[in-house]
């Protein structure tokens, strides 16, 4: 029944979003976060050929392409699975994780010259970023929004569009007394995040996250195909553009989220047995069969 829901809601939602149109003045931090969570949830299957573009502080470029697989499972849980397939000295590195119904988030790395085990990082650290880049994992799977506390701020104008801004806080704290780990900015006709400050401790824009290139999907539900990552103090950048995008159960079958698979399919190999990749294909959103 959960599978179901995920298509026929869009079409819900929007018509809904319409009539609650009216009421956005009065909306709480918390609605607003609910509403956004409604309209932007993802697809139960989908898959992605990604281009990863590094930029550290003195300008040196480093191109990588990669797939995404991420599944939402009956229970609420997320599964992702990101694989490295090119440049030739990362190729078959992968990150694996799990959200779980509870919003607990694991992750492992998967790194082929260590042979077949997987690292797992520290449970409580899933907000720093992984494999050389600037996005965590957090990131990538979305908020789980029991674990926050959201307290709107004031509306602004951003490139002649209305957003809502709002400060998020880790559930317990008193907003009166502590700063707030970011704060994100949404669209208010699409109810989109397309902007989220992550501070430091002094309250200061540490890192600064950014989505481009907006395509709708389906129904009131967007996705972008462009998205930005700027580590301020580390003075790094990461880009990740979606090539391609397909929603399909068959392109992210249960049995590819896990140890077994990865070493099955990526070991280390010596380089002159390894053939070349093949050149990454460039179409945005096909295949919307779930």
């Amino acid at each position: 029944m959960r599978l179901f829901y995920l298509f026929i809601l869009p079409g819900v939602l929007a018509a809904a979003a319409v009539a609650a149109a009216d009421n956005r003045e009065g909306w709480t931090g918390p609605q607003i976060m609910q509403e956004v969570q409604a309209r932007q949830h993802q697809y139960p299957y989908i898959y992605e050929e990604q281009s990863i573009v590094l930029v550290d502080r003195n300008g040196f470029r480093d191109t990588r392409t990669a797939r995404r697989y991420s599944r939402i499972e009956a229970d609420d849980s997320i599964r992702l699975l990101l694989i490295f397939e090119t440049p030739l000295q990362v190729k078959g590195m992968a990150l694996l994780a799990r959200r779980d119904a509870a919003g607990v988030v694991t992750s492992q790395l998967y790194l082929p010259a260590l042979g077949q085990q997987l690292i797992s990082s520290d449970p409580g650290d899933h907000g720093s970023g992984f494999l050389g880049t600037d996005f965590s994992v957090e990131s990538l799977t979305g908020e789980m929004l029991s674990e926050y506390l959201y307290v709107r701020s004031d509306d602004l104008e951003l490139e002649h569009q209305p957003y809502f801004s709002v400060d998020v806080f880790r559930a317990g704290d008193d907003p009166k007394k502590i700063r707030p780990l970011r704060r994100h900015f949404i669209r208010q006709d699409n109810l989109f995040i397309t902007r989220t400050d992550h501070f430091d401790a002094h309250g200061e824009v540490a890192r600064r996250q950014r989505s481009y290139d907006l395509k709708v999907v389906d129904g009131a539900m967007w996705h972008a195909n462009l998205m930005l990552m700027d580590d301020y103090r580390e003075q790094h950048q990461t880009l990740i553009k979606v090539d391609r995008r397909i929603f399909s159960r068959n392109y992210v079958p249960a049995e590819m989220f896990s140890a077994g698979w990865l070493f099955e399919h990526f070991q280390a190999q010596p380089v002159e047995n390894v053939d070349a990749p093949a050149a990454a294909v460039s179409a945005n959103n096909e295949g919307q069969n779930p």
